[in-house]
């Protein structure tokens, strides 16, 4: 609609009793979605009548940034001699109303059974009511069509197991087109505990493009965890997110100006959060502080492409110890410099630590701890790695998020 039209869209959504929509959204998935995407206003319409709609417009308003509309049904219809009734009548519809209006809903109207006394009712009971300041919780989150994971609440593992780079057997599926092999590893690792599955399918013998559209669609078909569009090509990534039916997580952006040129656009008019890493045209910094200002520089940036800073993640990135020994802690520094200075959540590719050394599943475990501590909020890693896995559990323990 936005591409062909310059006026306000705004859009609702019919929820049954069960709290989701006919096809299995809730209303943070629902709010996490569609204001990504840009509309002016959002809410509740038809199904429900106002005091079943009242709990959901509840929720809605925890998380909506822009104006909350509701709807609702002049209660539940009841076939009565062969003629569908609705049992609302105009007074108890704007009581409800006005509850609403008082907990923040500021567009307010009627649905099926309604009649021009019911809109009445309601221009009436808030002839007196002006509209509420509002808290919003600002929260990190990535969307599937029926589920949405918060980033920061405990540990969110990112399976990076659908990226060809050293595996033998993804690269071989992936010229074969053998899309069975792909959900398999996808559903693996909705199995053993990842919350956001990474896709990467780039190979330079295939079409990227083709490949990644049509991988996503299977993937979404089988598995509702988010998914994190992994691609160096920009072209890939648009693709990608105009396809997917949620809000991603793209992978990734850099400092460097002409990735955020050309990244920025497509994460804003797809609503998608995306992952920013902490190097520019001169490379990466030794330094964890020079990493922290080339991470503020993406924040200030994305920002004016209108771009929410809880829509970034930040990736300090991993150097190997068996190359660049000395800047381990360096990484570890940064996350913690990113976290205490610009409030953004956090992610690293853990096991790129390791490359070249033995006792790899050690190390990786050992600097996985030193990096949640520091603040890593999103770890990506093998979750069918048992030790890796085994020790985001115990930290979720230790540190009160699995209680």
């Amino acid at each position: 609609a936005q591409e062909n039209s310059d006026l306000p869209v705004i859009a609702t959504m019919t929820f049954q009793s069960d709290g989701r929509t006919l096809t299995g959204t809730d209303p943070l998935t629902m709010v996490n979605i569609i204001q990504g995407l840009g509309v002016k206003a959002l809410g509740v319409n038809c199904s429900l009548g106002p005091k079943e709609v009242l709990p959901l417009v509840e929720e809605i308003l925890k998380y909506s940034k822009v104006p909350v509309m509701a709807q609702p049904n002049a209660g539940l219809p009841k076939v009565v001699q062969g003629e569908t009734v609705f049992d609302v009548g105009p007074e108890e519809f704007a009581h409800y109303a006005k509850a609403m209006a008082k907990k923040g809903v500021t567009i307010l109207g009627g649905c099926c059974g309604t009649n021009p006394n019911h809109i009445k009712a309601i221009k009436k009971e808030l002839a007196d009511l002006k509209p509420i300041e509002r808290q919003i919780e600002r929260i990190t989150a990535v969307s599937s069509f029926a589920d949405t994971v918060v980033i920061g609440n405990g540990v969110t593992i990112i399976g990076e197991r659908i990226n060809p780079t050293g595996k033998k057997h993804l690269k071989e599926a992936l010229r074969r087109g053998d899309s069975e092999y792909i959900l398999h590893e996808a559903i693996k690792q909705r199995d053993a505990g990842a919350h956001i599955l990474d896709v990467n399918v780039g190979l330079p013998e295939i079409d990227e493009e083709a490949v990644m559209v049509n991988t996503g669609r299977e993937i979404q078909s089988i598995v509702s965890l988010p998914l994190q569009i992994d691609s160096a090509r920009p072209d890939v990534i648009e693709s990608a997110a105009r396809m997917y039916n949620g809000k991603p997580l793209i992978n990734s952006v850099s400092g460097k100006q002409k990735e955020m040129e050309a990244l920025f656009p497509v994460v804003k008019k797809y609503g998608a959060a995306v992952v920013c890493l902490t190097l520019d045209e001169d490379g990466i910094p030794a330094q964890a502080e020079d990493r922290l200002k080339i991470a503020a520089k993406i924040v200030k940036t994305a920002e004016q492409y209108g771009i929410d800073k809880e829509d970034l993640i930040i990736d300090c990135l991993v150097l190997t110890a068996s190359a660049q020994q000395s800047q381990v802690k360096e990484t570890i520094k940064a996350v913690a410099l990113v976290k205490e200075k610009l409030g953004v959540k956090t992610a690293l590719g853990v096991s790129n630590v390791s490359f070249g050394l033995p006792e790899r599943g050690l190390l990786n475990r050992t600097f996985l701890a030193a990096a949640l501590e520091a603040g890593l909020d999103a770890p990506i890693l093998n979750p069918l790695d048992e030790d890796m896995a085994g020790t985001v559990r115990a930290f979720n323990v230790l540190w009160g998020y699995d209680k």
